[in-house]
């Protein structure tokens, strides 16, 4: 009995061990390049990763060093004799990384660019390059920031309305949450108050100082309110 099963047993091996021969001598070439294949999409893979990797470490590098240069460029005076190549040389550094994707670098390449322009009073310039930063900046601080530098650029054009649009949507888009949202609350109220709408810049002022009652700018809506 014992040996009868043994016999069926090993029957039952080979039989297995035929089949996966059989298998193997018909797709065994295939199993191969199919492997091969994969080997070389992991490779591929690994590679692609070092590189982007790598590119943005460079990048990351590059505005480091460009936002150096931009700090020692605002100290200079346009008298300086090394003011015009300085100049240069750090716009073509910010448009270029500005130009190469989304990440980090380029969005704070673009924003120092608006920075750029706005303390050079080309406002209109700046508006572009703030709203650049917004339309690539999503989910991130950059967006509301942009907002506000966007802002305060049509403000110093003269454009109230067109500040007032950049300062409302910072409310709309994100709320209380922004770090600019009291800077932008009280910009409202003090735009509207100036267009002779006390009601609603004082309305402004209230909804200010009770969202950040801590606020410094709570306290001048505050002020603001007595005075109306």
């Amino acid at each position: 009995m014992s040996d009868r099963k043994s016999d069926v047993e090993l029957t039952f091996a080979q039989r297995i061990e035929v089949s996966l021969n059989r298998f193997f001598s018909k797709w065994g070439v295939v199993i191969a390049y199919i492997s091969v294949v994969i080997l070389i999409a992991a490779i591929a893979l690994v590679s692609i990763g070092i590189y982007e990797s790598k590119r943005l470490n460079k990048q990351f590098n590059e505005i480091d060093l460009l936002e150096s240069d931009y700090m020692t460029f605002q100290s200079l005076g346009e008298d300086d004799e090394s003011y015009a190549q300085k100049r240069e040389e750090l716009l073509l550094g910010l448009n270029a990384l500005a130009s190469k994707g989304k990440g980090y670098p380029a969005l704070k390449a673009q924003y120092l660019l608006g920075l750029f322009a706005f303390t050079k009073g080309s406002y209109r310039e700046a508006i572009d390059h703030f709203n650049g930063v917004y339309q690539m900046g999503k989910n991130t601080y950059f967006q509301s920031l942009a907002l506000a530098n966007a802002a305060a650029s049509a403000e110093n054009m003269g454009d109230v309305q067109q500040a007032l649009e950049y300062y409302t949507r910072i409310i709309d888009e994100f709320g209380f949450e922004a770090a600019e949202s009291p800077k932008a609350l009280f910009a409202q109220g003090r735009l509207e108050e100036g267009r002779g709408n006390t009601d609603l810049a004082k309305a402004t002022f209230q909804q200010l100082a009770d969202q950040f009652p801590n606020s410094e700018y709570a306290k001048l809506a505050l002020n603001r309110i007595a005075f109306l």
